[in-house]
């Protein structure tokens, strides 16, 4: 018999607190099965926000750090320039990244 669904590595076991209808749950489950697809999951430090967010660093199954709100991005191009060989990812909602962090992730973008 061929295996139709298994749960993916990137995830830990911890139950998700989002509320019904909520996409949170389904973007952490893409973001860590891309993550196993690629072979990266044992590679990743993730920079999570404040808000909905704030608990993905306990539903990923990788290295993470909980940012200052909309600082996530600032975060990450730290990280990667001291760990170049890391997959550095954020995870944040959309106050986070184009409301308060709109700053940081143009920066970030100019940074490369």
């Amino acid at each position: 018999m061929s295996v139709i669904f298994e749960k993916t590595k990137g995830l830990t076991d911890v139950k998700l607190h989002y509320c019904p209808g909520c996409s949170h749950g389904i973007v952490h489950r893409l973001v860590a099965e891309c993550l196993e697809e690629m072979g990266e999951v044992e590679n990743t430090i993730a920079c999570v926000p404040v808000g909905c967010g704030v608990l993905a660093n306990a539903y990923f199954n990788f290295d993470s750090i909980q940012c200052a709100h909309g600082r996530a991005p600032a975060t990450a191009t730290g990280i990667k320039r001291v760990h170049p060989d890391k997959m550095v990812i954020t995870y944040q909602g959309d106050g986070d990244l184009a409301s308060i962090g709109t700053c940081e992730i143009v920066h970030a973008a100019a940074r490369g």
